[in-house]
């Protein structure tokens, strides 16, 4: 999925986390925080920081991906 707005990542983390049968509570005891870390990170995911959207990644083994401009191209203009 391609995340375009904050509000597109909360509802990915979200989806993610149901989908994996957890509540918040218990995904915030898998990665060590207070289960209203997680609802903050659902619902204000514009305030999620680096370090915690890596756990969060990783506990609900979602990859994350970075791309260019020239991503999807075989060839760069040079």
């Amino acid at each position: 999925m391609k995340i375009n707005t904050p509000k597109d990542l909360g509802a990915l983390l979200k989806d993610a986390r149901k989908a994996k049968k957890m509540n918040q509570a218990e995904l915030a005891r898998q990665i060590g925080v207070y289960q209203r870390v997680i609802s903050n990170c659902e619902t204000r995911p514009e305030k999620i920081s680096l370090d915690m959207l890596l756990k969060l990644s990783a506990a609900l083994n979602l990859d994350i991906k970075v791309e260019g401009p020239h991503s999807n191209k075989t060839s760069l203009p040079f």
